[in-house]
């Protein structure tokens, strides 16, 4: 049967198509149209475990050409997996699990490369699916800059509203339930580093983040507590067995940047002023991820730390595309 190899593409990797049918466009094009907010907020049940949003009108189509280039045009050809990058991670995974079950008669076992948010949807198909059925259907992933506890970027997005050093609405940005489940599972600030603060209300309450009981939330002021629980939710689920469902693949690898300045703690949060950087891609810290793998995956994984491109380009870097291969 044919090789069959996919990439699942990170944050903003994935462009959009209106739901007429207009041309793709990266997130910040969409901004600049009419009633951009409206139709870029994400709408969900109270419910934390109801991954499915109630409305959304944009459809996730093709991918940023120039972050993966190598692969759009290697051969043997690679497909790319469209999804909604705004949305629940799980509901993300769910929808990757469906598809390669339902693509399993098509061909060989699936080889994955998985880009920076990516990993965490394969990460979440992986869950779905069990260490079995995800042997059947794919043979190995390459985790390519994948935030596997967390970065730093995303409290910053939540903070600010910025997002790849662009601006988004703060009143928008704080609907996407995959924002806050990319949460440091870290403390940012001082005290036990393996404690998640930042996935406690009061944590948020506290910097005044976090309306009162019974206020009304202002989305420009405040975070949305329901996306916090489904952080929560997704946090839950990982905290134990996280890598388990990967054991029986035939490989893993795990490749990092670790040449450029990446925030790793805000010591004065909700401030984001004289943040602490230590080495990464620019997104996820190298050496803090690297000591937070399971002792077997650091053992039977091949990891792959290297100076390469910043975190949104770096499966356009040879290095790490020839390390994919």
């Amino acid at each position: 049967m044919p090789r069959r190899q996919m990439v699942v593409p990170g944050t903003g990797g994935v462009l959009y198509e209106s739901a007429g049918g207009a041309r793709t466009a990266t997130i910040f094009e969409l901004l600049t149209q009419a009633g951009a907010a409206q139709t870029l907020r994400c709408k969900y049940a109270a419910d934390p475990e109801s991954l499915e949003p109630l409305d959304n009108v944009l459809v996730a189509r093709g991918y940023m050409t120039l972050a993966y280039e190598p692969f759009g045009h290697a051969f043997p050809k690679w497909d790319f997996f469209d999804y909604d990058w705004r949305l629940d991670i799980r509901y993300s995974g769910k929808r990757l699990a469906e598809q390669l079950q339902a693509e399993a008669a098509r061909g060989d076992r699936w080889r994955l490369v998985a880009h920076s948010q990516g990993g965490l949807v394969v990460m979440a198909a992986a869950r779905f699916l069990g260490a079995e059925e995800l042997a059947r259907l794919v043979q190995g992933v390459s985790f390519v800059g994948v935030p596997f506890f967390g970065t730093v970027n995303a409290l910053i997005a939540l903070l600010q509203g910025t997002l790849f050093k662009e601006s988004i609405p703060k009143d928008v940005v704080r609907t996407w339930p995959a924002i806050y489940q990319m949460l440091p599972r870290w403390s940012i600030t001082k005290g036990n580093p393996n404690r998640p603060d930042l996935l406690l209300e009061s944590t948020w309450m506290n910097a005044g983040l976090l309306p009162a009981p019974g206020t009304p939330v202002d989305l420009s002021q405040h975070i949305d507590a329901g996306m916090l629980e489904r952080a929560r939710a997704l946090y839950q689920a990982t905290s134990s067995g996280y890598f388990e469902p990967l054991r029986k693949l035939d490989f893993i690898r795990i490749i990092q940047g670790n040449n450029i300045d990446t925030p790793f703690r805000l010591p004065n949060f909700p401030s984001t002023e004289e943040v602490i950087f230590v080495g990464g891609d620019s997104l996820v810290p190298d050496q803090f991820t690297r000591d937070r793998l399971p002792s077997w995956v650091q053992d039977e994984a091949t990891i792959r730390r290297l100076p390469a491109g910043e975190h949104s380009r770096l499966c356009s870097d040879s290095l790490v595309f020839e390390l994919c291969l």
